[in-house]
């Protein structure tokens, strides 16, 4: 491989990076943004849906190392591998903690008055 196509991949791995953080960046701040409100009744969305958007990421991921092996970009590879890992082992470190802020958000919301069934199995 020439130093000029080592540097494209290079370019090109970290462009790829980039553009990745940046959608989930996005992806979890529109969840963050579902508990901002300045009613006492109001409660934020589930995780779940906002994670299945995530979930796009790492499939893109797998796509991009796949045509990247296949071109023979090897940084572009190892970062994609990478990403995929990092990624789908975030997702799963964060559904739990996200359920509880939402059962939280929701159970503080029954609190302030909000008309509540039972409080075990918040659904919108």
């Amino acid at each position: 491989m020439d130093a000029n196509s080592e540097r494209t991949g290079r370019g090109l791995a970290v462009a790829l990076v980039v553009v990745e953080m940046a959608v989930l960046a996005l992806i979890g701040l529109s969840w963050a943004g579902s508990y901002w409100s300045w009613d006492p009744q109001h409660y934020g969305d589930p995780p779940g849906p906002y994670l299945k958007k995530a979930a796009v990421v790492p499939i893109a991921a797998l796509v991009a190392m796949v045509v990247a092996g296949i071109r023979r970009l090897r940084t572009v590879a190892v970062s994609q591998a990478v990403m995929i890992l990092v990624i789908c082992g975030t997702m799963l470190c964060v559904r739990v903690p996200g359920e509880r802020v939402y059962e939280d958000s929701y159970r503080d919301a029954c609190h302030a008055g909000m008309v509540c069934g039972d409080d075990s199995s918040p659904t919108r």
